[in-house]
């Protein structure tokens, strides 16, 4: 999870996957694909409720009838990630070099916790409405185990002092992985001191030969809604781009 606090400029956090190939283990060349067709999706705002608590711990939500974070694949389909020019109604943008530079620094802390190959996609999301861009990134591969990679992001809250006046607690939450099925979980770090309370969370989902997550960065530019964003904020996004950009294999 990146994050922009405006008291202080910075950005740092831990997530669970890399936005570029480099952190990702025998990853092959990033794919972009071609633009996605007219009357795409229309986005949902970042800052959508999902029907969840917006804490630090907040649910991602669920549609009626299924479990957050429940393995709700069938029919065996397999899938494959896309990286279309427009994704849930929103365009690919380029963020700073200096923003992709530090996101990916705190992106690359955690992204070995997840042990998969395959061949990288990922692309810049241009939120602008909320004034954030959607880091998109993925592996597309084969034999993935979607209940062990949950369990690999899955972590008690955890509260401590960073040494500068911060509180930060982590937390994960199960979220509802969408129609294709699969598992997802949102983590969340928040961020608390005397000038501010903000969050930074990224959501993830994963099959048997996907694994991707979705995290939104504030721009910095003074166009941002909010100065942060839970799982209740992000899960939606996530099922929105992953609608996107997942697509049965041929």
């Amino acid at each position: 999870m990146a994050r922009t606090f405006p008291p202080r400029r910075r950005t740092s956090a831990a997530v669970v996957l890399a936005v570029a190939c480099a952190p990702l283990s025998a990853c092959g060349p990033a794919h972009h694909a071609a633009a996605a067709p007219a009357g795409s999706t229309a986005r949902p705002s970042a800052a959508a409720s999902a029907g969840g608590s917006t804490g630090a711990g907040g649910s991602g939500g669920g549609s009626a009838g299924s479990k957050p974070g429940a393995d709700t694949s069938s029919g065996g389909t397999s899938y494959v990630l896309t990286a279309p020019r427009t994704a849930a109604g929103y365009p690919q943008g380029q963020p700073s070099a200096d923003v992709i530079k530090r996101v990916n620094s705190d992106l690359q802390q955690s992204a070995k916790q997840l042990d998969v190959s395959g061949t990288a996609v990922h692309a810049y999301y241009d939120d602008r409405a909320d004034g954030a861009w959607i880091f998109y990134s993925g592996v597309n591969g084969t034999g993935f185990d979607p209940g062990h990679l949950h369990d690999a992001l899955d972590r008690p809250p955890a509260v401590k002092e960073d040494g500068a006046g911060d509180r930060v607690t982590t937390s994960a939450a199960d979220a509802d992985p969408g129609p294709h099925g699969g598992r997802a979980i949102c983590n969340t770090y928040m961020i608390e001191n005397a000038m501010l309370a903000t969050a930074a969370t990224t959501c993830s989902w994963f099959t048997p030969t996907t694994a991707a997550a979705v995290t939104l960065v504030i721009k910095g530019d003074g166009t941002n809604t909010k100065i942060g964003f839970t799982a209740a904020d992000v899960a939606p996004v996530m099922r929105a781009i992953r609608a996107a950009v997942e697509k049965p294999r041929p």
